[in-house]
């Protein structure tokens, strides 16, 4: 039985999706222990702060998974750059809940630069390996944004000593490893490439006719969705900017267009108090483009296949992703997507036959991808082709098959020969 303390302190799998600092984080994680009973010989604690009252303790997924929430901050959901000064906290509670509880775990398993600081002293305090995986990195998002990057200054320098002190790293492609080796000269060996993967039961094609009531559509009306975080780094003023032009060059195509937004917290509060939110209203009301762009907040994970089913096609214009899982979802649900030429996301994409891909940041791209789009025959997206081609390819079964595997095999090489157990309830290697 291999023991594995998870460490995902901003991060709560329980968390709504779309949210400030929720999203395919929340969804890794859930997917991944909710698969976990697969495996049997594996055990896994997800360690997380408390940012609601009303989700604390120890909650099971499985006999073999468990999210426990403990004190680290404020129990509120709060901007990722606000938390660091938070972590002294939540790291002694963490610490003193194995000492409490004489947990023996073999491995560390840390997610995001927060958590792997955290990861670092438990590290270090029991002697045991720390495994990494980022999910987005600091100096990858500085590169595309030219202003508005709200990152916390000691994010990018924490991210490099991670890079070095950490035992191996996952990556969620092939790009992110590249641009890991590129910027801070780690060996390739020391990193493994496990793609995350898509739940093949929920993410199903849906009849359009259950099409939701507040996507509001219209007869003949063509549906663009984007799911996900409102922020800068998602390159959502690329879609507005896009559908201007085609305002100005292809007035009947853009008669027939709607773009429905899903994402950015809750419709009635956090919504309201989101920068790039607000931004993106003012570009809609000075473009003229009322009623051609819909906000309808975040949405459960369990409600999206009913929206991209609905949909014509899902537009994920990101200028970074680290691998971008609402476009696997939207295919796994035999929705065509339109997606930016960035890393993995540009690998998902088979052009004209389960989508296009455009430049990053480039409207006049973006709006020759939606005229090309609709200019294929409707037999060229087939669903149910659409969605076994993905399938094939991705399954979160897979990507928990293959993280097991590389977590049992760096416990295995960096496990201490024999422990003590020291006065006062701490292992320490011999």
């Amino acid at each position: 039985m291999m023991n594995i303390c998870a460490i995902s302190f901003h991060c709560c799998p329980f968390s709504l999706l779309g949210g400030d600092g929720t999203g395919g984080m929340n969804v890794y994680l859930r997917e991944f222990c909710s698969v976990t009973d697969h495996f049997p010989d594996n055990k896994i604690d997800v360690f997380t702060r408390i940012q609601n009252p009303r989700i604390s303790g120890i909650k099971n997924f499985s006999p073999q998974a468990r999210v426990i929430h403990l004190d680290g901050g404020p129990e509120r959901p709060m901007d990722r750059t606000q938390l660091h000064d938070s972590l002294p906290e939540f790291t002694d509670n963490l610490e003193s809940f194995i000492i409490r509880n004489k947990e023996k775990y073999d491995l560390i398993y840390s997610h995001y630069w927060l958590s792997g600081l955290v990861g670092e002293k438990i590290k270090r305090r029991f002697g045991i390996p720390l495994v990494h995986i980022y999910h987005t990195l600091a100096f990858m998002k500085k590169r595309v944004l030219e202003s508005g990057n709200r990152e916390h200054p000691f994010r990018r320098r924490s991210e490099q000593h991670l890079a070095r002190l950490s035992d191996a790293i996952i990556c969620s492609s092939g790009h992110e490893m590249q641009c890991l080796i590129d910027e801070y000269g780690i060996s390739r060996s020391k990193i493994k490439v496990i793609y995350p993967g898509v739940n093949q039961t929920l993410f199903t094609p849906v009849d359009k006719e259950r099409t939701p009531q507040d996507m509001e559509r219209r007869n003949g009306e063509r549906i663009f969705l984007y799911v996900g975080r409102i922020d800068p780094v998602k390159g959502l003023m690329t879609v507005i900017d896009a559908l201007s032009l085609l305002k100005r060059g292809d007035t009947s195509l853009y008669g027939l267009i709607k773009l429905v937004i899903i994402g950015g917290g809750r419709k009635d509060k956090q919504l309201l108090q989101n920068k790039e939110y607000n931004r993106l209203q003012g570009a809609v009301k000075k473009k003229n483009l009322e009623g051609k762009i819909i906000f309808l907040g975040s949405k459960k994970q369990s409600q999206l296949r009913r929206y991209y089913s609905a949909s014509d096609a899902l537009i994920v214009p990101s200028l970074y992703e680290s691998f971008g899982l609402v476009a696997v979802e939207a295919l796994a649900c035999g929705t065509p997507v339109i997606v930016s030429k960035i890393g993995e996301l540009e690998s998902l994409v088979r052009e004209g036959k389960n989508g296009f891909a455009f430049h990053p940041n480039d409207p006049a791209s973006l709006a020759d991808c939606i005229r090309h789009f609709f200019s294929q025959e409707k037999n060229m997206w087939e669903k149910q082709r659409i969605r076994s081609d993905v399938l094939k390819r991705f399954s979160w079964e897979k990507t928990a098959s293959e993280t097991y595997a590389f977590l049992k095999k760096i416990a295995e090489e960096r496990a201490p020969l024999t422990t003590i157990f020291q006065p006062g309830g701490t292992l320490r290697p011999a």
